[in-house]
């Protein structure tokens, strides 16, 4: 009723006005937390949700504005008034996590709504969000309470960033910055499917949501988002499983080199493209080198997931950016990762992506087909084990330098298919066996 008809008489109903006494008076009989979220949702979208068929006059906003931020006042009143430094008694835990189940909630429910309705409901909870960022660092070795309080602050970024102004948002960020010390994520991290894995897996998303703002509101914190990424995040997960944690961390660092291309690279890729390689104009190339260097690691690992998930990082990067035709990459990565997804083809440990495996292989060697084909080939079979000259020859030689997809495609089925079984005859057969 409250969410979808909206009729404007609801609100001043005696039941309905019955309900917004017992749930704000009533603190010391509640009800079952599933059910007090869904009276509390019901009672705040009556008063933030625009009533249809009547124009914007006739909203009565100024009253239920003043209405709603009464509303929240009573339902955060215990939360409000926790003292601090909190004593960590279990009935403040229950307080805590009560009270923002709750906020998020309400927050969630509005998220798509218009822009009035996100300013009145920030209005309201603007006491509880400084509350929750006070309360903040003296729960973070709690991981159950900072989950809560991280599930919060991602619901208020997604839905509320704009009113909450870039200011207090960077305030939040440095303060999660300063308290996500590598000490504090090497415990929350290694503790895999815990709280305290999922405390950074929400952070990481917090920072995939503030990286993703256009223009250049939050540009000042690159550097140190870079840096959580990979000087403290990435050591830890780099040789362990971990996967939801790595999961975000290639996300956010994705997002951070898509979105923020020129942060790295200062000319267009028109120009790029146009200019000679010798022209191009790069910044922070260390930290590129290391997130390239972070993206080539995870395709040595097991995990097929961050294997997929990551070379179609790149793949976008490529079709968007151009990634693979940049001097630095072409120069001094591009084969390296062409060596790499050569070998994970021979190896067959991730044969259901062979097709995306062989696309990206094509995207990487049409950069300078050839190069690949007088340069790359042969010192990549040179490199192989297993295999005597005259077969390495025959390799090369049944390799067509075609230039089209599926003719590639093939030539890479068929190189892969031939070296497999070469080593296969070579490592079971006495020598010379094998003659072609």
């Amino acid at each position: 009723m409250s969410t979808t008809v909206r009729p404007v008489f609801l609100v001043s109903l005696p039941a309905v006005q019955n309900i917004f006494n017992l749930i704000t008076e009533n603190h010391n009989h509640r009800l079952p937390q599933e059910a007090h979220v869904l009276v509390c949702r019901a009672l705040s979208n009556m008063l933030l949700l625009p009533w249809p068929s009547l124009p914007e006059a006739e909203q009565q906003w100024p009253s239920r504005s003043s209405n709603h931020a009464r509303l929240l006042s009573s339902l955060t009143q215990q939360y409000r008034l926790l003292p601090r430094p909190p004593n960590h008694h279990p009935n403040s835990k229950a307080v805590i996590q009560q009270t923002l189940c709750v906020l998020k909630d309400l927050v969630d429910s509005i998220s798509g709504e218009a822009t009035k309705s996100r300013q009145i409901c920030y209005h309201s909870l603007q006491e509880s969000v400084q509350v929750t960022l006070a309360l903040f660092p003296h729960f973070i070795q709690q991981p159950d309470v900072t989950d809560e309080m991280l599930s919060f602050f991602l619901t208020l970024f997604q839905a509320l960033r704009v009113q909450m102004g870039v200011a207090f948002t960077e305030q939040i960020i440095q303060t999660f910055l300063s308290m996500f010390t590598r000490d504090q994520l090497a415990v929350s991290i290694l503790q895999e499917g815990s709280s305290g894995s999922r405390v950074v897996q929400k952070f990481l998303k917090i920072l995939q949501v503030v990286v993703q703002e256009p223009g250049q509101t939050f540009k000042p914190l690159l550097p140190s988002i870079l840096s959580l990424c990979l000087d403290q995040v990435y050591p830890i997960v780099a040789e362990r499983s971990c996967p939801d944690v790595k999961a975000e961390m290639f996300e956010l660092l994705f997002q951070i080199l898509h979105q923020n291309w020129r942060f790295f690279f200062k000319s267009s890729v028109l120009s790029s493209v146009q200019r000679t390689g010798a022209e191009e104009l790069m910044e922070n190339q260390a930290q590129f080198t290391a997130a390239m260097q972070a993206f080539g690691q995870s395709f040595l690992q097991p995990d097929i997931h961050i294997f997929k998930q990551n070379l179609s990082y790149l793949e976008v990067l490529n079709t968007k950016h151009k990634l693979y035709h940049r001097k630095l990459f072409r120069n001094s990565m591009l084969f390296h990762f062409i060596n790499v997804l050569l070998q994970v083809l021979l190896h067959k440990s991730h044969d259901l992506l062979q097709d995306d495996i062989t696309l990206a292989l094509y995207n990487m060697a049409a950069v300078d087909f050839q190069a690949f084909y007088s340069s790359f080939l042969p010192e990549f079979l040179n490199g192989c084990q297993g295999l005597d000259p005259h077969q390495r020859t025959t390799l090369a030689r049944n390799f067509t330098p075609e230039r089209d997809l599926p003719s590639f495609s093939q030539g890479v089925y068929r190189i892969v298919n031939d070296l497999r079984f070469y080593r296969l005859c070579n490592g079971s057969l006495p020598p010379g066996t094998l003659k072609l």
